[in-house]
């Protein structure tokens, strides 16, 4: 039998009018019925790179907030403009883009090893 599991709702918010060009919030959510509350997750995303980098703090990656139907993705919204505004994403940006530059030097390296190593006959 297969299973499935309903992890909610998903919506892109371009961090752009922020000063964040290129990125993009990604905000997952999904109503938790026995705390009348929606689940919130988010996630940075560079729209030149098919990867994610999630936005957690204190080691809890998940905010409970208030809303309706009708009013969820506006608040989701207000809470991204308020952490934009407060430049609160500053620090994932940076670890996002710090983990892609070791990612290119790493792979730079290896390139480096394996054309060495297919120069001398080695594997």
């Amino acid at each position: 039998m297969k299973k499935t599991k309903h992890l909610g709702y998903l919506i892109e918010i371009d961090l752009s009018d922020w000063g964040y060009e290129g990125y993009l919030a990604w905000c997952s959510y999904k109503y938790i019925k026995a705390k009348d509350k929606y689940s919130l997750s988010m996630w940075i995303k560079r729209d030149d790179i098919d990867d994610t980098f999630k936005i957690d703090s204190q080691k809890i990656d998940t905010q409970f907030i208030f809303g309706t139907r009708e009013t969820i993705e506006d608040n989701i919204y207000r809470i991204v403009e308020c952490m934009a505004s407060n430049k609160h994403f500053d620090y994932y940006i940076e670890r996002f883009e710090y983990t892609y530059k070791c990612c290119d030097l790493g792979d730079d390296i290896l390139e480096l090893k394996e054309s060495s190593n297919s120069k001398t006959g080695e594997l």
